[in-house]
């Protein structure tokens, strides 16, 4: 089996499972000051993803479950990465990451090409709508592999599976009225293939105190789009 034919393979899981769900999962009461644990900055890369089409699906898919997610806006469409953890200069708890891991990270990915995406079908997890992407080139698996320097360890609860967030559930709710809102867009236009070569990698950090806002820290040098000299918050509405 191919790694596209996998990834495939893998989103097909992921949909299935979702469907098999009685409820979403909304947002838990101190589950932020159980994670962070007195600490303040998160840190994460991310491929911010600028295309016209993908920015009127992802609002497409939204409106269509409008009243069920907090949306993302078109600011805010990105792909994540790699998620390094609680930044430190002297890393002491399990998901602390060394300052001088997330700088090598920069030197090891500085001079690769921004990756090529593919982004399809709407589809969910327990606790998000998210669009799929694919990577049919390898080009998101190369970048991994760059960014899996020695010493570096992802934080990482499940399989990586690409992905631009739509929106997050705002509350925990029956999950079948969706799927049959999800399930109809994948039949539709919605679910066609984009080839997207506009992105840029990104350094990001959030503020793990409102952790709905992520700013940019450091933009690839290879970046194809945009003001690579601008600072913009974006919000991370599904997680990794």
């Amino acid at each position: 089996m191919s790694a596209d034919d996998h990834q495939m393979r893998a989103f097909a899981e992921t949909w299935a499972r979702f469907r098999a769900l009685d409820h979403t999962l909304g947002p838990t009461p101190d589950a932020i000051e159980t994670w962070r644990r007195g600490r303040e900055r998160y840190a994460l890369w991310a491929l911010r993803v600028v295309d016209p089409v993908v920015i009127a699906r992802i609002a497409a898919v939204a409106a269509r479950l409008a009243g069920a997610i907090v949306p993302v806006t078109a600011a805010q469409a990105h792909v994540t990465t790699w998620v390094c953890g609680f930044p430190s200069a002297a890393p002491a708890l399990d998901d602390d990451v060394a300052d001088a891991i997330i700088a090598a990270q920069r030197r090891a990915v500085a001079n690769l090409p921004c990756p090529r995406l593919v982004v399809g079908a709407p589809n969910a997890f327990a606790t998000c709508a998210f669009l799929e992407v694919h990577d049919p080139h390898g080009d998101v698996a190369a970048l991994r592999a760059a960014l899996a320097i020695p010493g570096a360890n992802e934080v990482r609860f499940a399989p990586y599976q690409p992905h631009v967030t739509v929106g997050r559930f705002g509350d925990t709710r029956p999950a079948a009225p969706i799927a049959r809102v999800l399930a109809a867009l994948r039949d539709g236009e919605h679910a066609a293939p984009r080839a997207v070569a506009d992105s840029r990698l990104e350094l990001l950090e959030l503020d793990a105190r409102a952790p709905d806002r992520l700013t940019t820290v450091w933009v690839s040098p290879q970046a194809t789009t945009g003001d690579v000299d601008s600072v913009t918050p974006i919000a991370d509405a599904c997680g990794a």
